[in-house]
C-alpha cells in the first residue's frame, strides 16, 4: 500500500517519520520541501502537489493547521479532490 502524507509541520513529520520507520511506502508533500528533505533521504518520495500524490497513492494522510488550509488542499486547484 502506498501512503501520501500531505503536512510536515511538527507534528506532521514525526508521524510521516514513522510511517517510514516501519517501511511503509510514503509520498510527501508540503509547501516548503526543505522540510521533506530529511524524509526523501530515507527513501520516502516526493510528490509536486497534492492532486499528484493522490494520484500515486492508495491513501491520504494529512495533518494541517487550519480549516483554511485544508479546503484549500482538498479543493485548491492542485487539491485532493
Amino acid at each position: 500500500m502506498k501512503i501520501g502524507f500531505i503536512g510536515l509541520g511538527n507534528v506532521g513529520y514525526k508521524l510521516a517519520n514513522s510511517l517510514l520507520a516501519d517501511g511503509l511506502d510514503l509520498y510527501i508533500h508540503d509547501l516548503e520541501k526543505a522540510k521533506a528533505e530529511p524524509l526523501i533521504a530515507k527513501g520516502a518520495t516526493w510528490a509536486d502537489n497534492p492532486a499528484k500524490l493522490t494520484s500515486e497513492t492508495d491513501v491520504i494522510v494529512t495533518c494541517l493547521p487550519s480549516p483554511g488550509i485544508v479546503r484549500e488542499v482538498m479543493e485548491g486547484s492542485k487539491g485532493v479532490l
